[in-house]
């Protein structure tokens, strides 16, 4: 089965928004699928990366 591919387009409020709901998961896990803790350890990731990209972008304008 293939994949599903989804585009979202955030502003920066919705993005440090999506940001710390995503931390508040990893610091409130209960457990269960470990490839749910490792997906959202990956996303947090990506999320922080954009908020640098953000905020480096900012900066030069």
């Amino acid at each position: 089965m293939d994949d599903i591919v989804a585009t979202f387009s955030y502003d920066i409020h919705a993005l440090r928004l999506e940001y710390k709901t995503t931390c508040d998961a990893l610091e409130h896990w209960r457990g269960g699928d470990p490839t749910e803790q490792e997906f959202l350890i990956w996303k947090k990731d990506q999320l922080f990366r954009s908020l640098l990209e953000q905020s480096y972008e900012s900066a030069e304008a």
